[in-house]
């Protein structure tokens, strides 16, 4: 019987992105659902992670890949996981307490910015060009557009902006994370290093559950279960592996695109789970949101289409060929 084809570095980036800016895009509708459905989000966090750890370590070992890890690899995970995970994805749901879906969405559409202005100031990245910079400048202002009315009274509410805080702060520690794992390639499997960084950064949200005492307010409903399930095995284990590898084999700033299109589906599925009975009500931006939006993605549009390196850059570890031995292939 002749081998099977193995997929060209092309088609696997392609699917990979597909399903970076889908999938991801729905998460935070998953999220939202399961807040209100009753899952504190430390509970909610940690039952994602674990559950998505514990399949992608099953999936690996399925097909014969060894779980061991070298220590090094193993303190990569760790600190990857925490700011990945622990910091940027948690930050989402606590966030989402205090702020519609989509407009969580839309505030992690500046990430690209961040990890452009990263690539600016620190040695050994790819520098953005003077297009590049104007992208920067030009969403930071979208972002105070975002941010400006609600300090000053004309729009939202105090608790909006703690909630649009916090999710800055955790897509600074997202960016984070990113630049760690393309500065730190690893040696083991990508599977099993993403399962073992899920794992760790689920067992510390785990533990903050149990010190916060959210178990005894967790009220379990079939929705608040499917939304989990669904965060746990299409959101995380599944589209975050797909991220992983292309944080390790593009341009960081072009795997960022992802924010132009999950706020836009993000957008369009908090409206529509309120129409058809998924949330209390449709969600909609206000004039000043609608307004930041629109100029924080015109930023990332310039920042994200700025020259690329030259060609003929070698990836970053892993080998091109991992994304088709992955649940994302």
């Amino acid at each position: 019987m002749a081998p099977t084809p193995r997929f060209s570095f092309r088609a696997k980036m392609i699917a990979a992105f597909g399903i970076v800016y889908v999938v991801w895009g729905s998460t935070y509708l998953g999220i939202k659902i399961a807040l209100n459905e009753g899952m504190p989000p430390a509970l909610l966090g940690g039952s994602r992670l674990l559950l998505a750890g514990i399949l992608l370590l099953a999936f690996a070992r399925a097909r014969g890949t060894r779980l061991g890890i070298s220590r090094h690899d193993l303190s990569t995970s760790a600190i990857v996981g925490l700011c990945l995970l622990c910091g940027g994805m948690f930050s989402t749901m606590l966030s989402e307490q205090m702020i519609d879906s989509s407009l969580a969405a839309i505030v992690v559409a500046a990430a690209p910015l961040w990890m452009a202005l990263a690539e600016r100031v620190l040695p050994g990245m790819d520098r953005p060009s003077r297009r590049g910079v104007a992208g920067l400048a030009i969403g930071l202002a979208g972002l105070i557009l975002l941010i400006g009315p609600r300090i000053g009274g004309l729009s939202g509410t105090w608790e909006e902006l703690l909630g649009i805080g916090i999710q800055v702060a955790g897509t600074w520690l997202w960016v984070t994370g990113s630049i760690l794992s393309k500065k730190r390639p690893l040696t083991t499997d990508g599977t099993v290093a993403t399962g073992y960084e899920m794992l760790i950064a689920g067992a510390v949200l785990a533990c903050l559950a149990l010190v916060l005492g959210e178990l005894g307010h967790v009220r379990i409903t079939p929705a608040g279960v499917g939304a989990t399930l669904y965060l746990a095995v299409i959101g995380s284990a599944v589209a975050f592996t797909a991220f992983m590898w292309l944080i390790r084999n593009v341009r960081g700033s072009t795997v960022m695109t992802y924010a132009y299109v999950n706020p836009v589906v993000a957008v369009a599925l908090g409206y529509l789970a309120g129409v058809v009975g998924l949330l209390p009500k449709p969600e909609t931006l206000d004039v000043w949101s609608l307004t930041g939006t629109l100029v924080i993605l015109g930023g990332v549009a310039l920042t994200t289409s700025a020259a690329a390196p030259a060609p003929g850059r070698e990836p970053i570890a892993p080998a091109p060929d991992e994304l088709a031995e992955t649940p994302a292939s």
